[in-house]
């Protein structure tokens, strides 16, 4: 009998301690963060001049009340976070939130010739949103280029 009795605390403490591990891991994978993943224009993609594409994206994370953010750079440059450093020629701004988790954003039709669209050339860009449940509080997608011409 005694040797039975042993062997069921031994069996409680290993399930305890599985039990435990299994919390940890479903507490980490609550914390993780998917970025937003752009959609349009295409990576590569050739835009004329003058024009003003739709850029598309959609993000399933956590973003913090709703909103995705949108970097467009002449440079592929990142800071050490992992965000594409904002230059000259580009913009900055936030997309406009849509249905199901989509978001877009329509540049202006500026026509000075530091815009980024009256300017030919290879261009990145890449979106991102706020959720300080994750390391540096921000949620980069890739990058993606394009090109105007």
């Amino acid at each position: 009998m005694e040797a039975r009795t042993l062997v069921r605390p031994r069996r409680a403490a290993l399930a305890l301690v599985t039990a435990s591990l299994a919390l940890t891991a479903t507490a980490g994978a609550a914390s993780a963060d998917v970025g937003p993943k752009l959609l349009a224009p295409g990576n590569g993609k050739v835009l004329a001049r003058g024009t003003q594409p739709l850029f598309k994206a959609r993000d399933v994370g956590k973003a913090y009340n709703g909103r995705v953010w949108l970097t467009i750079s002449s440079s592929k440059a990142r800071d050490n976070r992992g965000r594409l450093k904002q230059t000259r020629f580009g913009t900055f701004t936030n997309m406009k939130r849509g249905k199901n988790h989509n978001y877009s954003y329509k540049p202006p039709a500026y026509t000075f010739d530091t815009w980024f669209m009256q300017r030919p050339g290879t261009y990145y860009w890449q979106a991102y949103h706020i959720n300080c449940e994750v390391r540096n509080c921000n949620v980069y997608s890739k990058i993606r280029r394009f090109v105007v011409r």
